[in-house]
């Protein structure tokens, strides 16, 4: 990489634009812009500028249907896994993984994510309100529990009595929300917790790890709104799990939060 203003950066993308790009930043003449990047090429190559002041930069999100070009969103603290690097031995315990669900149509697909993970993770569902009409909570695997709203209110009776939202986050080691709906999405990138979802979200510790992949139809997702939105909670160290034009498939969030669990150590 070089050069002053407009540069070109020639990315095999192939199979990660869906994953962590790393690049080493060593161009002097670009300090202190943006951490905005604007692709103007293909998928396989295409310039940018306005590339950020730092060693290190992680390319974690890859926009490719928002107002028709590709956009990436870079983050300054990367948070990869390095091919070969991932230890082969077995973690001291199960991982614990929050699971939620948002009101889209793709949250029909939210106990097929839950049987995905709990084959071997302990794991809490959290649904809103709006995700119960599209989850058959019958399919749900009969070793996940699923809060909502009602077990929110129902388990607080005076001061000093457990907080659920609090419960839960102290809990999990990692969370996943799939589908994350565009309301939902806006609610977290304004701070705004008025469900038990949005509650653990609000409360979370961001050096633990956060995963969201959006269910949205292509006009909503191509709304303005919708790239200020993921922008906000990338500031925040929330990983983006993208699909085509949909929710990413089950198999393919189950696979990108193992692998970046198995490439760390899990908490005592």
């Amino acid at each position: 990489y070089s050069g002053s203003g407009l540069s070109v950066l020639n990315l095999n993308i192939g199979v990660l634009w869906r994953s962590w790009i790393d690049i080493r930043v060593s161009d002097t003449n670009v300090r202190g812009a943006s951490k905005r990047m604007k692709p103007t090429m293909g998928v396989d190559s295409f310039s940018c500028a306005n590339i950020p002041d730092v060693g290190m930069i992680r390319l974690c999100q890859v926009f490719p249907y928002i107002k028709g070009s590709l956009k990436v969103m870079a983050h300054p603290e990367p948070q990869y896994v390095q091919k070969g690097k991932v230890p082969t031995g077995p973690p001291r315990r199960k991982p614990r993984i929050l699971l939620g669900a948002c009101g889209c149509v793709a949250a029909v697909q939210f106990a097929s994510i839950c049987h995905c993970f709990s084959e071997w993770a302990e794991v809490k569902a959290v649904a809103t309100p709006a995700s119960l009409h599209f989850i058959d909570i019958e399919s749900l695997p009969d070793n996940v529990d699923l809060y909502t709203d009602r077990h929110e209110w129902s388990c607080w009776e005076r001061i000093g009595d457990n907080v659920l939202h609090i419960e839960l986050y102290r809990w999990a080691d990692l969370m996943v929300i799939a589908p994350l709906s565009a309301n939902t999405l806006a609610k977290i990138a304004g701070g705004i917790c008025d469900n038990l979802l949005t509650c653990i979200v609000r409360a979370w510790d961001y050096s633990k790890p956060m995963f969201i992949a959006p269910g949205m139809n292509t006009f909503t997702w191509r709304n303005p709104f919708t790239e200020k939105h993921l922008m906000l909670v990338d500031e925040l160290g929330v990983s983006f799990i993208p699909g085509d034009d949909a929710m990413a498939e089950p198999t393919e969030i189950h696979s990108t939060v193992r692998l970046y669990l198995e490439s760390r150590p899990l908490p005592d």
